[in-house]
Formats: structure tokens, C-alpha cells, sequence
């Protein structure tokens, strides 16, 4: 088998990425992201970073210049493997290439927002890379985004050069239930989830707690999501 190979995205494979990213993420042709936009994003500062095998391209994730307080960051707009090659950490090494590739350019923080349910995404981010739950925004592209039920999304950091958050003996730390996989539940019992999760992680992050690891419990159907509060 061709070994995986991560790069960055040329131009004539941008089409190709941002209809595989489209179709993780769900969206219509209203929602897509133009690949004649991740062009001249990519040429502002921003990154589009494919995995391939062979000449075949798996894997993609892209990100935005953006300007935070003054300071340089990107902002990643999506992540997406291909169905087939899911499950071999190509989403991870995506990632660590996006981080490689900011740190490279002095960049010292990439930001996103994330599903709440996105057990599988979530522990990624969290428990794999290091980065930190620290928002949750309610129905933030409500009437934006051409979904049927307006989706809650959490805010995402990731600080490139910071260590890894260790959780001190006796830390203030409290777990959140989510489903292990949003996707099987039927409509009504996943909004129960949605308002749940906005709920209890809403409440601890005004709190001072922040969202650092996401573990599986061993009955296999819910994950816990680790809240840990900052340290004055």
C-alpha cells in the first residue's frame, strides 16, 4: 500500500478539496467554500494542506489568516478525511502539519469551532493535540448556514507554544456526558443531547473552567468531556 503523504495543496487539487471538505461538513453549494477563495487565502497567509496517497488526495484541512487582538493567528475553517481512510490518524497528521507550518511563520495560535456532540473530533482536538475548549457559542450560524436545526458550535484554541495542560493533584475538574456518535441518534433525542451540552458546559466555562481531554466511557455508547478550571 502507497504510504500517506502530506503537502500542501496545489491549484488545480482545490477543487477537488473543497468539494471533499464540503461534503464532511455536510453543506450545499450555498454553504461550500469556493476554491477560488482557498486560493487567495492561501496567498494572504492562509493554508490548505492535503494527505494523499499516491497522487490520490485523502485528506484535507484549511485554515485562515486572521488578526486577534493584534496578533497574528489562523483560523481552520475544516478538516476532512475520506470515509475509506478514516480511523489511521491522517485528520491528526493534518493538524500537526497545519501546526508546523505556523510555527514556521511565527504563528503562535490556531483557532476553530467544533459540533459539541463531535465526540470523535473533540477528543482529537483535545486529548491528541493539546488544545482547549474555551467558548461555547449558541446557534452561531443560525440563519447563516442552510441547516435544518440551528447547531450550537464550541470554540476551540490552540496555544502552539504552550505545554500541555497537566492536571494538578485535587484540580477543580468536572466531566460532561456527550454521545460517542451524535449521528445514530434519531433527531429528538440528539436536541435533548444539544440542550444538555449547552446547558452544563455553558454554566462551567462562565465558571472559569476550560474543556482539556475527551475520554470513552467503557459501555462504549457516551464520552466524557474533562472541564478543568484555570488556575487564578
Amino acid at each position: 500500500m502507497v504510504d500517506i503523504v502530506i503537502r500542501d495543496v496545489p491549484r488545480r487539487d482545490l477543487p477537488e478539496a473543497a468539494e471533499m471538505l464540503a461534503g464532511s461538513l455536510g453543506f450545499g453549494v450555498r454553504d461550500s467554500i469556493p476554491p477560488w477563495v482557498m486560493l487567495t487565502t492561501t496567498e494572504a497567509g492562509g493554508l490548505a494542506i492535503g494527505a494523499y496517497r499516491g497522487a490520490r488526495l485523502v485528506g484535507f484541512s484549511y485554515a485562515l489568516p486572521a488578526l486577534v487582538q493584534g496578533r497574528a493567528e489562523l483560523f481552520s475553517c475544516g478538516l476532512a478525511v475520506a470515509e475509506r481512510e478514516r480511523g489511521h490518524g491522517i485528520g491528526r497528521r493534518l493538524k500537526l502539519a497545519q501546526r508546523d507550518r505556523a510555527v514556521a511563520r511565527g504563528i503562535p495560535v490556531i483557532r476553530w469551532t467544533a459540533d459539541p456532540l463531535a465526540a470523535p473530533a473533540l477528543r482529537l482536538y483535545l486529548s491528541r493535540l493539546g488544545a482547549e475548549l474555551v467558548g461555547y457559542r449558541s446557534g452561531l450560524f443560525a440563519g447563516l448556514r442552510a441547516h435544518a436545526v440551528p447547531q450550537d458550535d464550541v470554540e476551540i484554541v490552540w496555544d502552539l507554544g504552550a505545554a500541555r495542560r497537566a492536571e494538578p493533584p485535587g484540580a477543580d475538574a468536572i466531566d460532561v456526558d456527550i454521545p460517542a456518535d451524535v449521528r445514530r441518534l434519531v433527531p429528538r433525542t440528539a436536541t435533548q443531547w444539544r440542550r444538555r451540552a449547552r446547558r452544563l458546559m455553558t454554566a462551567l466555562l462562565d465558571d472559569g473552567f476550560v474543556g482539556t481531554a475527551v475520554d470513552r466511557e467503557p459501555r462504549g455508547d457516551r464520552c466524557r468531556v474533562r472541564f478543568v478550571r484555570e488556575s487564578p
